[in-house]
């Protein structure tokens, strides 16, 4: 503790320094700056109102509700799982902008002698302008907006809630009713109604159907069981196929075929199939499976009036003449044995008979690559035009080659010589019409190309051992006229195009 001595040397301290502070306030003759504004300026001047330009500076906040009341404390966590978006809204009281922008005006006028801040003024001034012109302009769209009528308002929520209940409720009767219903048509017997649908067919059917003479072997052939179908499956040699006309399974199920039909005449020249003059042609046929003709099956011709009564399976009359429809074949072949016998005439390509190979673009194209590339193989004559390189491509694949050695082989590959077609140019060219004849894209299977090239080889009478038959694929594959394409899941032969 101090001693009472220390205390008393303090306190002789301070009291020197309060006399010479105050010695040395005494003996200045001017007040000082508050006591001159305090006593020396007039009474208005210290007690006034305030100036709005002064509301800027000061701000009194009261509370909201002066009683106590009990608030629930909220305590923020160290590490907020999610930032609070901070929501900026005016606060009640808060004044115009032009009020702030007047207050710094005035005070930088009232201060200019102490510090000249003219940037400030320009800045406030601007401000000022521009809060004039945003006025304006916001009064102006008042103005506008309030001559806008007034949209059609939409229905409260309230009334949108019942209108949907509604709704649902008629929907849940109608689901009801729908339900019954189903209910009523599953209790029915089914029976009834399958039997009564089947009587409506039947007779629906039995109305629309023309009545037919039927007969007991007839009936006996529709009810007699049939075995599997047998679909023929044609090589591109006709020769090797046997076709059964009498097989009811290739012709038509409603006309069934007698098994011992013979197909005599079938090309030869004989009565027309199709009459030249308006009366009817009257053809007998023999009855089916042995029986007799009946009454009903014989043809009456009374007053010029035929009435021809026969069961529905007849066997179909024979041709007559080679109909004029049906185009020629490419590959025109050999007349077989029977066909020889029979008095058949071989069919060959005539120029006034429509043709198999259409003239398109694409023919057009591949034409024009057969000329630059295998001209000289084929013997093709000088500018033809794309009908006829086709004319002269089946012309040349008809005919029949002459016997030949390895020197005449190589002369006409190579063009040489004015003897008849060889045998490489007659296989060219049935190669060719071959692949022209495969519409639409042309192409063939490298098997079925091979079968073709031996099968026209059989029938051309020449030894397939001695030739090899795949010369003139390979020999065009190499003058990049054709290629095959080995993509898929078979090679395809195709133009090089």
């Amino acid at each position: 503790m101090a001693s009472l001595s220390d205390q008393i040397d303090r306190l002789s301290r301070v009291t020197k320094d309060i006399k010479s502070t105050a010695s040395a306030t005494a003996a200045s003759d001017l007040p000082s700056l508050f006591t001159h504004a305090l006593l020396d300026s007039h009474i208005s001047d210290l007690i006034r109102d305030i100036d709005t330009s002064e509301l800027g500076l000061f701000r009194l906040q009261t509370p909201a509700n002066d009683e106590p009341s009990l608030a629930r404390t909220e305590f923020t966590p160290a590490t907020p799982l999610r930032k609070q978006a901070a929501r900026r809204e005016q606060q009640k009281g808060d004044l115009e902008p032009e009020i702030y922008a007047q207050a710094a005006r005035k005070y930088v006028e009232q201060y200019d002698f102490i510090r000249p801040m003219p940037r400030a003024r320009d800045q406030i001034l601007s401000i000022l302008k521009r809060l004039e012109d945003v006025r304006a302009r916001i009064k102006s769209l008042s103005t506008s907006l309030e001559q806008v009528p007034a949209p059609d308002k939409a229905p409260p929520t309230k009334v949108r809630v019942e209108e949907e209940e509604r709704r649902i409720k008629d929907l849940q009767s109608r689901l009801e009713e729908l339900s019954k219903e189903k209910e009523c048509l599953d209790k029915r017997p089914s029976s009834s109604t399958s039997q009564k649908n089947e009587i409506q067919f039947t007779e629906a059917q039995n109305d629309a159907s023309p009545k037919l003479p039927s007969s007991h072997h007839e009936d006996k052939f529709w009810t007699s069981p049939g075995g599997p179908a047998r679909a023929l499956r044609f090589s591109d040699n006709l020769l090797d196929e046997e076709v059964s006309i009498g097989d009811i399974s290739t012709g038509s199920f409603g006309t069934p075929q007698p098994p011992s039909l013979k197909p005599t005449n079938l090309f030869g020249i004989g009565k027309s199939f199709l009459p030249d003059d308006d009366e009817p042609t009257i053809v007998h046929h023999k009855p089916l499976f042995g029986a007799e003709p009946s009454g009903n099956e014989k043809v009456e011709k009374e007053d010029g009036k035929e009435d021809l009564l026969e069961e529905k399976p007849a066997p179909s009359p024979v041709l007559d003449r080679p109909p004029s429809s049906p185009s020629p074949p490419a590959v025109p072949l050999p007349p077989s044995p029977k066909a020889s016998n029979s008095g058949e005439i071989t069919d060959t390509p005539k120029p006034g008979r429509p043709r198999k190979i259409r003239v398109n673009i694409e023919v057009e194209r591949i034409i024009s690559k057969i000329l630059s590339t295998v001209s000289d193989v084929v013997a093709m004559p000088p500018s033809p035009s794309v009908q006829e390189a086709i004319e002269h491509l089946e012309r040349l694949s008809a005919q029949t080659p002459q016997a030949e050695s390895p020197l005449t082989s190589a002369s006409s590959i190579s063009g040489e010589g004015n003897q008849g077609p060889t045998f490489q140019q007659i296989q060219t060219a049935f190669l060719l019409t071959t692949l022209l004849s495969s519409s639409p894209h042309y192409s063939m299977p490298l098997n079925q190309v091979k079968e073709n090239l031996t099968s026209k080889a059989k029938t051309s009478g020449v030894s397939v051992a001695g030739q090899g038959v795949t010369r003139v694929l390979f020999q065009c594959v190499a003058k990049r006229l054709l290629k095959i394409d080995r993509g898929g899941r078979e090679q395809v032969v195709k133009f090089d195009i």
